[in-house]
């Protein structure tokens, strides 16, 4: 990822420098920023932990906390500097048509309020990018932190299926489904209570799990590789339980990713002839076991095949009229939308809504940032994601080392496996996944940074 240079930020680091000089020595005389690094990684992983459990008022304010961190450390320490890269770029501009999109907007005060919130994400993922550039060493204690609270998360999920939790919502149509084959849909910790939040929560963790397995196999540490792969079955059974085909379409993005990028590495990187014949077994091995574990859980593939039966089944007929109201509300905006957030879009959604049945969101991440801020916010976060995702893959391709290969397939998988399941759902916006989506992709950003621009 190519760094942008500009007179502004030429301008401005210059006077960034001559502050450093002046409160350099602070640094030297407290203990709090003299040791301000680590600090920072336990305010980022405290950020992670309590996203799990505490309410979003908490969770945003501890984030909070790392930005200003962040933004005192770059203050008082000599050589630090504010680059900006080229994906970055369009992210800052998506912010802007999104700020100019509050004041277009009919209900201000809320549009304003739901900005503030993606302000707070985007803070803390700018904050990210600015400490991991020169804290690499960090990187693998953030995934490993992810991996464990993906791995409880998971736990949890399969042991409120073995007691057989009852819904607190209706969450599928069971009217086509015998009674045996229903799901006890489950919901983790995460609050508010939802078997889809859950799901894409342990979507956009789940490559950490991958990644770390990979690399402790590549270390010859089999013990914690076998753990790890433990933890990746159990991971994976309870994204089934989840009952959310959002995640399952995301899951089986994760495993075609594992499929291309170990074909990648095994075909083109080693070239072995040995090792092609043990990942054609062990691919082989893989596929049938999925197809098995499918063939005898029932449930679950009653659940995956609801998904082709579009207006048979009631919660994706509920969808489909949400998406041709949305259209609609897109229409009637399509250049700065209705206004940022939820408040203002379920006001407006009563002014479209085709059944009596009103909605939080569009149900697709996309077709939100349209509706909410216009077309040009939706080509400006497309074209971020395109930049960071494109680097990711040419990064990828382009080096040997396979510990750096497995870390930056876990920023480029847990970005795609998100934006699949966000096709589907909004859950995207909710602080769990966004401050862990966020983490995984400034660590993406930063294993992708090149030379400045000449």
């Amino acid at each position: 990822m190519k760094i942008i240079e500009s007179d502004i930020i030429n301008l401005f680091n210059y006077i960034l420098n001559f502050i450093q000089n002046k409160t350099g020595k602070l640094k030297e005389k407290s203990f709090l920023l003299s040791n301000i690094d680590f600090f920072i990684l336990f305010s980022i992983l405290l950020t992670l932990i309590i996203s799990t459990f505490a309410p979003t008022g908490v969770i945003g304010a501890i984030s909070f906390i790392v930005s200003i961190l962040v933004i005192l450390k770059v203050l008082i320490t000599k050589g630090e500097k504010i680059e900006l890269e080229k994906c970055n770029l369009f992210l800052i501009i998506y912010l802007l048509i999104c700020l100019i999109s509050c004041f277009t907007s009919s209900m201000p005060i809320q549009s304003f309020y739901g900005f503030s919130k993606t302000l707070c994400y985007f803070a803390f993922y700018f904050a990210m990018c600015q400490f991991l550039k020169n804290n690499k060493n960090f990187i693998i204690i953030i995934l490993f932190t992810i991996a464990c609270l993906i791995s409880i998360e998971s736990i949890i999920g399969i042991m409120q299926n073995s007691v057989g939790v009852q819904n607190i919502a209706t969450w599928q149509d069971t009217s086509y489904v015998n009674p045996e084959d229903v799901l006890s849909r489950v919901y983790g910790t995460l609050k508010p209570y939802n078997p889809n939040l859950l799901g894409g929560y342990l979507i956009a963790g789940f490559p950490a799990i991958i990644s770390l397995t990979a690399i402790y196999f590549a270390g010859k540490k089999y013990k914690s590789a076998a753990i790890s792969l433990v933890l990746l079955a159990v991971s994976s059974l309870c994204i089934f339980l989840t009952g959310s085909r959002g995640a399952y379409l995301a899951l089986f993005t994760i495993f075609l990713s594992v499929f291309i990028s170990s074909y990648q590495i095994v075909f083109y990187d080693f070239n072995i002839n040995s090792l092609k014949q043990k990942w054609k077994i062990i691919s082989g091995i893989f596929t049938a076991g999925v197809i098995g574990f499918l063939a005898v859980n029932h449930g679950i593939l009653k659940r995956i095949m609801s998904i082709f039966i579009l207006r048979g089944d009631s919660s994706t007929s509920f969808r489909l009229n949400v998406y041709n109201s949305s259209l609609q509300m897109f229409h009637d905006n399509p250049i700065f939308g209705i206004g940022a957030g939820n408040k203002v879009f379920r006001e407006i959604y009563g002014l479209y809504m085709l059944s009596g049945f009103d909605a939080l969101s569009c149900y697709c991440v996309f077709l939100e940032i349209a509706v909410e801020s216009g077309i040009f916010a939706l080509i400006a976060f497309l074209l971020f994601l395109y930049n960071i995702i494109g680097a990711g893959i040419r990064k990828f391709v382009s080096i040997k080392d396979f510990s750096s290969k497995a870390v930056l397939f876990a920023g480029v998988v847990s970005i795609l496996a998100v934006m699949v399941h966000g096709l589907f759902d909004t859950i995207f916006f909710r602080p769990q996944i966004q401050f862990l989506f966020w983490t995984m992709t400034a660590i993406l950003t930063v294993l992708t940074r090149e030379e400045k621009m000449a």
